[in-house]
């Protein structure tokens, strides 16, 4: 009956529902093994002290507006290439994917230099007011993560290829190497050597150096079941190009907006004191656990209904469009089932203080009520849209909703009305909800259905 179901929902000319699964596995197994090592590594951060879990999270939404720009490119990479391999035009992929690579590590040089020279008078500037040894270690931190960023680019423009292809098994691979080298060097670093901020910042430079390498030698190596050459890395294609910002430039400028406004919560959940960022950083990680595998279908959308679209089968991508939602929503409360019952052995690792501890619960409670019903519909329709090419509807919205709702609404519950960062965590559910109704409105109109992304 299972398998007559399955093949009912999820079959098509294209896929059978084993195709989908040998992609989703190892998808949710990456993003599963991306956040248990984040978690492990912000817990050994944690029991240095409060202090330094606090820099972390200070520093955490001013990097992400950089890393927002690979990842947008990245993104638009991942759909161009799904699309041209969808119409199988492998030349037009291996081109795809070289300048993807390129342009992620020019972009990165810059930004690794910007925010070097600048490290010390944006910390100060954006969080004066938190206390002079969180400034310290803040600013320590983001001179290690800037230096990271350039070989961060090279690893996620292999990622974007490995993705838009269908190898996801490749990028779990790459994702066990970087994050345990990562966990080792951590252990090494924090716990043996007990180098603090220092010893967090050698252990992501060490992994994402090692990721790069690899990525490139899978990439180049000629055995390998998709590889390209030097000449499609340096030879510049502005068409391509053109077509990897069309879907990559909203979707970098609603992640460098939306983490902005991260930010801007962050400064005011600063207000607040060292034990409620403390505890905002950790059930974020914690949280992040929860939700892993949803953002693994948000990543199988793009590489199916990508290549539906790219095929030419507009029927077919919003089958798989709609099944994408159903598939989130199922394993989003499957996640809740499974990890909410260890969330106290979970949050054990962290050897938080009784009092940080109280509130971490309560926030991971406030985000795990309304997941079921809001949180696929909210973060993987965007996904689905974006593969067809309509990315900047979804960009739009969810910078509106971000700074209309978390952002603003955040700041008076929090403040002036007194629920304190619960207050910014109820207000993320209510963004979900919003979101989920507009998403839903436009993916029922098929707009999203009639854009062109490539030649």
């Amino acid at each position: 009956r299972l398998d007559t179901f399955l093949n009912k929902q999820l079959s098509s000319s294209y896929f059978s529902y084993r195709d989908l699964f040998a992609m989703l596995v190892p998808l949710i197994l990456d993003q599963f093994f991306i956040n248990f090592i984040n978690m492990l590594t912000t817990a050994m951060i944690s029991s240095s002290s409060q202090e330094s879990v606090s820099a972390v999270s200070l520093v955490s939404p001013l990097y992400m507006m950089i890393f927002a720009v690979f990842n947008a490119i990245s993104a638009g990479g991942t759909v161009v290439v799904a699309q041209y391999k969808g119409r199988g035009n492998e030349d037009k992929v291996k081109i795809s994917a070289g300048q993807v690579v390129l342009s992620s590590f020019i972009l990165s040089l810059i930004a690794s230099l910007v925010l070097i020279v600048c490290s010390k008078p944006l910390i100060n500037f954006m969080f004066g007011a938190a206390e002079p040894v969180v400034l310290a270690k803040a600013a320590d931190y983001l001179v290690g993560v800037a230096i990271s960023l350039i070989f961060l680019s090279i690893y996620m423009g292999g990622f974007a290829v490995f993705r838009g292809i269908g190898e996801t098994k490749v990028c779990l691979h790459l994702t066990m190497i970087i994050n345990l080298i990562h966990l080792g060097g951590s252990i090494l670093f924090l716990n043996v050597l007990k180098l603090d901020i220092v010893g967090t910042v050698l252990s992501l430079n060490l992994a994402r150096f090692i990721g790069a390498a690899v990525s490139m030698w899978i990439l180049l190596r000629k055995k390998s079941s998709f590889h390209i050459s030097l000449r499609h890395i340096f030879h510049l294609d502005l068409s391509i190009l053109k077509s990897v910002m069309k879907i990559g430039l909203p979707f970098g400028l609603e992640q460098v907006f939306f983490n902005g406004g991260s930010m801007l919560v962050q400064t005011y959940v600063v207000f607040l004191g060292t034990i409620s960022v403390a505890a905002n950083a950790i059930a974020n990680s914690a949280v992040s656990i929860l939700y892993s595998s949803g953002l693994a279908v948000a990543t199988l959308a793009i590489t199916v209904v990508g290549q539906c679209i790219g095929a030419g089968d507009k029927k077919l991508a919003r089958h798989y469009g709609s099944r994408m939602i159903w598939l989130g929503t199922a394993i989003t409360i499957l996640s809740l089932v499974v990890f909410l019952p260890l969330m106290p052995f979970i949050l054990k690792l962290y050897q938080a203080p009784p009092e940080t501890l109280h509130m971490i619960y309560l926030l991971v409670f406030t985000a795990a009520v309304p997941m079921p019903f809001f949180w696929s519909m909210s973060n993987v329709m965007p996904a689905v849209l974006r593969s067809a090419g309509d990315s900047l509807f979804g960009s739009v919205i969810s910078l509106i909703t971000m700074w209309a709702v978390r952002v603003g609404l955040g700041y008076v519950i929090a403040l002036p009305l007194g629920y304190g960062v619960q207050g910014v965590w109820i207000c993320l559910g209510i963004e979900w909800a919003v979101r989920t109704v507009i998403f839903r409105l436009r993916y029922r109109s098929d707009v999203w259905l009639h854009k062109h992304t490539i030649d």
